[in-house]
Parts: structure tokens; sequence; C-alpha cells
């Protein structure tokens, strides 16, 4: 079992780039069913059970397109297997570490009833996640800095969160 997370913790720490992953469809899928339950237990505690599950399905669906359109954008639809494998692990991965602090919130009413430890955790495995991600999709798009794979990690969440949002308010009653 470590065999197989090994290279996704290995990712995580940026000791790896997504061409060191096979380009597996078995892999690729079981990424997904992983990122997809991940997912899902970090979005009960804010979301109806339905809308966690279409919250999720949407996360993944717009992380396999941008990626599918950079690659594409830089004509090397050749690596998607290895990149969005990358990208689902390492996002299984800080997902789970960030499973305590989400859940430390459910019962927080407004933020400054969350305590400061918690908001610095979440910003740190954030940035974590940003700057990982940064370094994926720099190594697979053949990019010459780390800011630029950043700066499409960044873009990336904020496009998530504005759909994740537009999900939101067109399901949920007011």
């Amino acid at each position: 079992m470590y065999a197989l997370i090994k290279p996704f913790i290995q990712l995580t720490l940026m000791q790896k780039g997504p061409e060191d992953l096979p380009a597996s469809a078995l892999l690729l899928w079981l990424c997904i069913i992983a990122y997809l339950v991940v997912g899902l237990i970090v979005a009960l505690p804010f979301y109806p059970f339905q809308l966690a599950i279409l919250q999720t399905g949407m996360d993944l669906a717009m992380l396999a397109g941008y990626t599918a359109l950079l690659l594409s954008w830089r004509g090397l639809p050749a690596r998607f297997n290895q990149t969005l494998t990358a990208l689902l692990g390492t996002g299984v991965i800080l997902g789970l570490m960030m499973l305590p602090l989400v859940y430390s919130l459910r019962g927080a009413e407004v933020p400054a009833e969350i305590p400061l430890y918690i908001t610095v955790g979440y910003l740190v495995l954030l940035g974590w996640l940003l700057t990982v991600y940064g370094n994926i999709l720099r190594s697979a798009l053949g990019l010459q800095t780390v800011a630029g794979g950043v700066a499409l990690a960044v873009l990336y969440l904020m496009l998530a969160a504005i759909a994740g949002e537009m999900l939101y308010t067109a399901l949920m009653p007011s």
C-alpha cells in the first residue's frame, strides 16, 4: 500500500513531478475515486448530502477540464493522465490533512468563533495545495518557474469557487 501512496507523498513534498507517475488509466481511476470520497467528506459539514455530491463532482469535472484545456493549449495532451493523476492524488493527501480543520469548523456560526490556529492551519494548507498544484502544472506544461504554475492553480481555485457558489445559489433555497 505504501508503494502506491509514496509517489503522491513525494509529489506533495515537491520531490517529484507528474512525469514520475505511470500513465496508467487504473491509477487515474483510483485517484478519481479517492478524490471523490475525500471531497465528499470535506464538503459534508457545509452542504446537504446531495449538494455535497454535486459540488465534489463539479470540482472533479472542472479540474479535469481545466487540466485538459491547459495541456491542449501547450500542445501536450499526452500528459493528461499523469498530470490529472498527480493533481488528484496530491489533492487527496492534502484533503485528508485538512479534515481535522474542516470538522473543527462545524459549530462556528460567525468568523469570530473560529480559533486563530484553525485559520492559520487552513491558510497554510491552502498555500501548500496551491504551491503543489503549481509545481505539478509547471512541470506538466513546461513552464520556466513555479510562479507561473501557482498563478494557474490560483486561477483554477477562483474559477472553482465561483462555480461552487453559483451551484449553491442555484440549488439552495434562500
